[in-house]
């Protein structure tokens, strides 16, 4: 499966040189012994020609040296050979622990570097791998992962540990699936995850692989472009039936208020032609305001910039919206962390989304609640922000109405226009900043609205941290 290096045939690994060595050697121990029996026979045959009586019990004891010459001889051979094939044994399984170590080191090092959550599962149910980037997705380090149980890891009803009991015991695994994971520290993540069976050396399965990527930035980044590009499409269409429709409707209202003073002078007005007028201007100017929303949605605005001090504006929405919130039996909370720096915007502009913000959260509490509003300082990507939330305990949003909050004229309220989250999210953007709305059907909504610090701002923030 890894391979560092290519592979070499069995004669590319054999030493050569080692063995023309050991061979050299023992051909000089066998002329060694040689020569020492060659000198032997030497004296033997000097001392017969000589005329020297031998003794007969020499020439059995001379056979038994060539023997034992040949025996020697073969048990150096021998012995050779066993050494040669030793050392090239050991050579060879040098080789292979050295390989093996090169692979085992490239597979951990593309697990590290992988972009993308790798977590492995034995069948027991243990975690047995998990790369760094797992750590970052879970919101886990290692050794909370490491050796321990799944079931341990991830408590009871978490999507994540849902994921892993199907996939570990009913095979019944996952592709590309969107999930939302609350990590430690109560924070909301969007997981997409894919798992996969892991198989052991003997083809059997031997766990699950989990693959996991936050995707919490990018789906949000994707929604911004979605609602950009039905803003811009829906920009000039607006701009163009606002002012159409601003002539004919003025035209409305100057008329019906003639008709009625004229009425009124001639005295000819019933009571019922009254109720009718009355119904008429109050529509007329129902109409004009919403005209007026839409000239703002689609009309570029200069955004005049100065610094705005949010802590202060949030007293001010608070201390405007308190009577309303007691009337509907509404408890309004301030959270504030001090000091909070100041963002560079327009204090009219952002005070509207505010007010538009607490308004929806008002509409959400029928029958009353708590609206907190919440501020804070962020440190993301190398950049400052100050981020305002907004949230209720009202009956929340449908998942599939959440998608289009921001789109103009969808509203779910009978009265509503549909243009003040519209309008909001237009506001944000001309102040470099976002705004998010996360809800879930029962417990509530929350928006998130964040402004970039200013860097004058910035730079005491960052030394005192």
């Amino acid at each position: 499966m890894f391979r560092p290096n290519p592979e070499s045939t069995f004669f590319r690994r054999i030493p050569y040189r080692l063995i023309a060595s050991v061979l050299v050697i023992l051909a000089l121990v066998v002329c060694v012994i040689l020569f020492f029996s060659l000198e032997r026979e030497k004296l033997l045959l000097q001392g017969f020609a000589q005329g020297t009586t031998v003794p007969t019990e020499l020439f059995p004891a001379l056979w038994q040296s060539r023997s034992d010459l040949i025996v020697v001889t073969l048990l150096v051979f021998l012995l050779s050979a066993i050494g040669i094939a030793a050392v090239i044994t050991f050579l060879h399984y040098d080789s292979t622990r050295s390989t093996l170590e090169e692979v085992k080191g490239l597979a951990r090092n593309i697990l590290q570097s992988i972009p993308t959550g790798v977590l492995t599962v034995n069948s027991s149910g243990v975690i047995t791998a998990a790369n760094p980037t797992a750590e970052a997705v879970l919101k886990r380090s290692a050794a909370d992962l490491l050796g321990n149980s799944y079931e341990s890891v991830f408590a009871e009803g978490e999507t994540i540990r849902a994921v892993l009991e199907g996939a570990l015991r009913h095979q019944q695994h996952v592709s590309q699936k969107d999930l939302t994971y609350e990590s430690q520290d109560r924070t909301l993540h969007t997981i997409r995850v894919s798992t996969a069976k892991l198989t052991g050396d003997d083809a059997e399965p031997a766990g699950v692989i989990l693959q996991a990527q936050d995707v919490t930035d990018w789906l949000a980044l994707e929604q911004r472009v979605r609602v950009a590009d039905k803003l811009a499409a829906l920009h000039t269409l607006s701009a163009g039936v606002a002012h159409e429709l601003r002539n004919p409707l003025s035209a409305m209202d100057l008329n019906l208020h003639l008709l009625e003073e004229e009425l009124k002078e001639r005295a000819s007005l019933p009571e019922q032609g009254a109720r009718y007028l009355y119904i008429l201007n109050a529509e007329c100017r129902r109409l004009s305001v919403i005209l007026d929303n839409l000239m703002k949605f689609a009309r570029p605005v200069s955004v005049g910039l100065h610094e705005v001090t949010i802590s202060a504006l949030i007293e001010h929405i608070i201390a405007l919206m308190q009577f309303e919130a007691e009337e509907r039996k509404i408890r309004l909370e301030r959270q504030v962390e001090e000091p909070l720096p100041s963002v560079l915007g327009d204090e009219t502009a952002i005070s509207q989304v505010l007010v538009n913000v607490v308004v929806n959260a008002f509409h959400a509490m029928p029958n009353g609640g708590l609206c907190r509003i919440a501020a804070e300082v962020r440190h993301a990507n190398g950049t400052h922000w100050l981020v305002v939330s907004v949230k209720d305990t009202g009956i929340g949003i449908k998942k599939e109405e959440l998608a289009r909050v921001f789109e103009p004229f969808y509203t779910t309220k009978s009265s509503g226009t549909g243009l003040g989250l519209a309008i909001a999210y237009r506001i944000m953007e001309d102040h470099g900043g976002t705004i998010q709305v996360s809800s879930t059907t029962g417990n509530g909504t929350t928006v998130v609205m964040t402004f970039p610090v200013t860097v004058e701002e910035a730079q005491p923030l960052a030394v005192t941290s």
